[in-house]
């Protein structure tokens, strides 16, 4: 019997993992704010309304949630991270019939702010407290104040979901070359999510990952720097990089 796979944000990453999990295996729904149908189990839905739409399934395997923010400032992260999530909470809370084991979702390595242009190396233990928040008229730029919303965004899915939430931190996603020294190509990402629908660990409370490719020198602009975000944890667990 095929286990039904939910993923809230069916763009480009969803796409990616839905050609390689396996068709006999899984049956895979997908929601998207683009009204164009990419799959047979397709609902087309705006998240950043209340409005709620029905699901024909209700017994899931794993639900995915990638967010995106509307644009890099601070309102399309608020948008993208805050609202949606909020809304997708309330969609199922509002279909109480809906079982699932994993809630699988999708946060940034922006959750670091500005720790991640210095040279220390960061892993899921590192202190990440914001130096600034939203209300703050003198945080530097909106790197900071888009850690502010990540982090408050990953605490309510925390509090959420407890046990059954696991959180992937993404680097700078990319798909021919790397934009950033965190960086993380996109089948890499597609992966990692089939990694973890594919396992049980029984993690006996929420997990979070960095998912970032091995550091390497990276040369921008004439500077070259090292990447900075470990990745022990998701390797010791027994994820290969591509």
């Amino acid at each position: 019997m095929k286990k039904n796979i939910l993923i809230i944000g069916y763009g480009d990453i969803a796409m990616r993992l839905s050609a390689i999990l396996s068709k006999d295996r899984y049956e895979i729904y997908g929601i998207s704010r683009s009204k164009k149908r990419c799959l047979d189990n397709f609902i087309h839905w705006d998240w950043t309304t209340t409005e709620i739409p029905n699901l024909e399934c209700n017994n899931f395997e794993s639900i995915i949630f990638i967010p995106k923010p509307s644009n890099s400032h601070q309102e399309g992260y608020h948008e993208g991270f805050l609202k949606s999530s909020e809304n997708t909470f309330a969609l199922l809370e509002a279909s109480k019939k809906i079982i699932y084991k994993k809630f699988i979702t999708i946060s940034s390595t922006g959750a670091y702010g500005l720790k991640t242009r210095q040279e220390s190396y960061l892993d899921e233990s590192s202190n990440i407290v914001p130096m600034y928040t939203e209300e703050d008229t003198h945080a530097e730029d909106d790197v900071e104040l888009g850690q502010h919303i990540i982090r408050q965004y990953e605490q309510n899915q925390i509090k959420r979901f407890k046990n059954k939430l696991i959180l992937l931190r993404f680097s700078g996603l990319y798909t021919s070359e790397p934009k950033s020294k965190n960086h993380l190509h996109r089948d890499n990402a597609a992966k990692i999510i089939k990694f973890f629908i594919e396992n049980d660990f029984n993690f006996t409370s929420h997990e979070i990952f960095n998912c970032s490719e091995d550091a390497r020198l990276f040369v921008r602009d004439k500077k070259s720097s090292y990447g900075n975000i470990s990745n022990e944890k998701l390797k010791k667990l027994g994820f290969i990089f591509d």
